[in-house]
């Protein structure tokens, strides 16, 4: 299923790094290279296209990048910050 990044939020890549906001709760986050590169790519995507993406982007395995992805989209989900659509 395609995700989307929640309309509440906003977010810019400093430096190569994403700055999160809530706007809805106003908490931020920062993002490592790795995890901007997942949450850049979200818009449209679905968890196994962003693995794809990322095993081919990070020269990881497969397997590797979609326990990544699997793992950080549950975390930005329970932030509520990316939504199916």
């Amino acid at each position: 299923m395609p995700l989307r990044i929640a309309s509440h939020v906003a977010w810019q890549i400093v430096d190569g790094e994403a700055v999160i906001v809530d706007l809805a709760s106003g908490k931020t986050m920062g993002l490592n290279p790795s995890a901007t590169f997942i949450w850049s790519m979200i818009d449209g995507r679905d968890e196994s296209q962003l693995a794809n993406l990322t095993s081919q982007k990070f020269g990881i395995d497969l397997g590797a990048a979609k326990s990544d992805v699997r793992e950080f989209l549950s975390e930005m989900n329970q932030r509520r910050v990316v939504i199916d659509e």
